[in-house]
């Protein structure tokens, strides 16, 4: 028999591995998830927790009066809860009528769907089965870093279960699915049918949910998959199974990175939190006091990287509890006691006074490229501008200007020009003017177009 040198060398480093000297037992056991073995042994554990699901859809082919034929569709999940209950994605259950869940094993089991998330991608079924099945443990995706190796596991395309190996890509990935779109960016390949299945990580706990890939042309996996990270799953699926629905935090706000130029403009001295967009009336928000243009520093204590982290904040508090919101305005921080309500599906709009049309009367502010006029009644026509909304009109932007280089567009309405509201070209300019004597060099501008505002920083000099 023919023993090769490395597999004695392999089975030595194995051996000697326990007694490594100065290895703590922790690290040992580290170490031991880059061996083939410890990865394997840690993966044969998990495989067991993780179902296939086909799915029924009725579809109707043509003529609506001839009866739907049956269609099946395939996704994947796994065991939360010993009891039978699985975690899978909401796309994977919606619009379907029946359910089968296969296990490892090979025993199948009718399902029934226990919940489905809102504003997240999830979804709970549940099997009935007559012994305790295997569930998964998870693991802390707040401890990721790129390049860490994971695993994806699913039945892809229907073919049965699969298991695909790679590295997380990327972190907090916003692909706009949902207002708290934190996603973990993979090239482990995964594909249609890998929806609801986990990714792994090396110690064979569940980081993720295998949920979304880009796929230009759905050609299928190119390495570009995204999971819902781990501890916002755990909430979710934990909201579902204690109430059937998710109970998520709201205070009817909205928010948007700050940059430097913006925390330049209100006199921050580098960027930290998030700038308020919009303020929805009659909403906890504006109950506690908060105004466009604020600053959110902290909310519970923690201070937000981006308007989605704020959003999760958020959706994670009690409602009905006050929370501190501290925020930057006037050059100064205030603490504001803001109550959160459970999140609504659709937000009223907020109600503004409607406003006399006078003659249009155009200005360039501090030479912008930004040709600025009254609403006029043929403005508010072409642009479809509701006729209550205030504000000066963005008549025009010169090409290869700064505006232009700002993405302004004829028909924005331009509301304030910091914290103030303005309704003529003039009341911008004398506006910015005043910006600029206080050595500022970037002025918060607050622009609407169509149904979304957003906050602009508009050059004005000052010092270098």
């Amino acid at each position: 028999m023919r023993i090769s040198i490395g597999r004695i060398l392999f089975v030595a480093a194995v051996a000697l591995l326990p007694a490594w000297p100065g290895l703590a037992p922790g690290a040992r056991a580290q170490l031991g998830n880059y061996l083939p073995f410890g990865r394997t042994q840690r993966l044969a554990k998990l495989l067991p927790s993780v179902v296939n699901i086909t799915m029924i859809k009725l579809v109707h082919d043509g003529d609506d009066d001839s009866p739907p034929r049956r269609a099946e569709n395939f996704g994947s999940g796994f065991i939360v809860d010993p009891s039978g209950i699985i975690a899978t994605n909401k796309h994977v259950v919606a619009g379907m009528v029946e359910f089968t869940v296969t296990l490892q094993s090979g025993a199948s089991y009718k399902a029934r769907v226990l919940g489905i998330a809102g504003n997240m991608d999830l979804a709970l079924l549940k099997i009935d089965s007559d012994k305790p099945l295997p569930a998964i443990k998870w693991g802390d995706s707040d401890r990721l870093h790129i390049g860490d190796q994971v695993f994806a596991v699913g039945n892809p395309l229907g073919i049965g279960e699969s298991v695909s190996e790679g590295i997380v890509s990327g972190l907090n990935r916003n692909i706009h699915l949902s207002p708290f779109d934190a996603f973990i960016q993979t090239d482990a390949a995964i594909n249609h049918g890998n929806s609801g299945g986990p990714l792994v990580d090396m110690n064979g706990e569940v980081v993720g949910v295998d949920t979304a890939i880009y796929s230009p042309g759905d050609t299928g996996s190119i390495g570009i998959g995204f999971a819902i990270p781990a501890n916002d799953a755990v909430y979710i699926i934990d909201q579902l199974r204690r109430f059937g629905r998710v109970k998520l935090g709201w205070l009817g706000l909205t928010t948007q990175e700050l940059t430097s130029d913006m925390a330049d403009s209100v006199g921050l001295a580098k960027p930290r939190g998030v700038i308020v967009a919009a303020v929805l009336k009659d909403t906890p928000a504006e109950q506690a006091g908060v105004r466009e243009g604020d600053i959110v520093l902290s909310f519970a204590g923690q201070t937000p990287k981006d308007a989605r982290a704020l959003a999760r904040m958020v959706s994670r508090a009690r409602i009905g509890v006050a929370v501190p919101l501290v925020i930057w305005r006037d050059g100064r921080e205030l603490v504001l006691p803001a109550t959160p309500t459970e999140w609504v599906d659709e937000a009223p709009a907020p109600e503004s006074k409607p406003k006399p049309v006078a003659t249009v009367g155009s200005t360039d502010p501090e030479k912008l490229g930004l040709q600025l006029s009254l609403i006029t009644d043929a403005a508010r026509e072409t642009y479809k501008i509701a006729a209550e909304q205030p504000g000066v009109l963005v008549a025009g932007v010169l090409p290869h200007s700064i505006a232009a280089d700002l993405a302004l567009l004829p028909g924005d309405v331009i509301l304030k020009v910091q914290e103030d509201t303005v309704s003529s070209p003039e009341e911008v300019a004398q506006r910015l003017q005043e910006v600029s004597r206080l050595n500022r060099r970037h002025a918060l501008v607050l622009v609407r177009r169509r149904d979304e505002q957003q906050w602009r920083t508009l050059p004005i000099g000052g010092p270098n």
